[in-house]
C-alpha cells in the first residue's frame, strides 16, 4: 500500500523512514511513552532500526502501517500514529499512537489521530476502528472520547505485557458514527 503524506492543520503525517531512527529511539526510550505499550523502553538504537523495518514489513503486507507525526515545515518525528491488525475482510483495524511527553496536552494527538481516522474511513474503506487502552491510562481514554469513540467494555487479562497480564478497555468508532459527527461539526 502506498501511503501519502496527510496534512493535519499545523502537522504533517508521513510514513516512518530510516532517517527517523534517532528520533524514534528518543521517543521509544522514554519510559513515560512506553508505559502502556506492549514494548519495553528501548535501550539500544538498533531497536529503533528493527521497529522501522517491522513497520515497513507491515505496510508491504497491508497488515498495518505507522506514520511519523511531524510539524509542517520541520521534518522531525515527534510521535507516531497508525493502524495495526488491519483485517480487510472485516473492514476494521486497531489504532495506536504515541507522542513525546513534553508535547502532551497541546492538542497534537487530537489533530493527528483525527486525520488518521479520516484517512482510514476514506482511503482504507474501514468500517470500524478499534483501540485497546489500559484502564489506568485516562489521557488516552479521554482522547478517544473526544474523537467520538465509544467504550464497549473491559477485557480482563487481555494482554501479557512486561511480565504480567493486563486488562484493556476496548473502544470503537464506526464509520456511521464518524459520519454523523462530521455533519454536526
Amino acid at each position: 500500500m502506498h501511503l501519502p503524506e496527510i496534512p493535519a492543520g499545523e502537522l504533517l503525517l508521513r510514513p516512518v523512514k530510516e532517517k527517523d531512527t534517532a528520533a524514534l529511539f528518543r521517543l521509544f526510550s522514554n519510559d513515560q511513552v512506553t508505559r502502556y505499550m506492549d514494548i519495553g523502553s528501548f535501550t539500544n538504537i538498533s531497536e529503533a532500526t528493527q521497529i522501522i523495518a517491522f513497520f515497513q514489513e507491515q505496510q508491504q503486507k497491508e497488515e498495518g502501517f505507522r506514520m511519523a507525526i511531524t510539524v509542517s515545515g520541520r521534518d522531525e518525528l515527534i510521535g507516531t500514529c497508525g493502524f495495526h491488525n488491519w483485517k480487510k475482510v472485516h473492514y476494521k483495524a486497531e489504532i495506536g499512537y504515541d507522542l513525546l511527553p513534553e508535547l502532551w496536552g497541546k492538542g497534537i494527538m487530537t489533530t493527528a489521530v483525527g486525520a488518521l481516522i479520516d484517512f482510514g474511513f476514506a482511503s482504507m474503506e474501514l468500517n470500524r476502528v478499534e483501540a485497546f487502552v489500559d484502564p489506568v491510562n485516562g489521557h488516552s481514554e479521554r482522547l478517544l472520547e473526544r474523537l467520538g469513540f465509544r467504550k464497549e467494555g473491559l477485557i480482563r487479562d487481555a494482554f501479557f505485557e512486561k511480565g504480567s497480564f493486563v486488562d484493556a478497555n476496548i473502544f470503537s468508532l464506526l464509520r456511521a458514527d464518524h459520519a454523523r459527527e462530521q455533519i454536526w461539526e
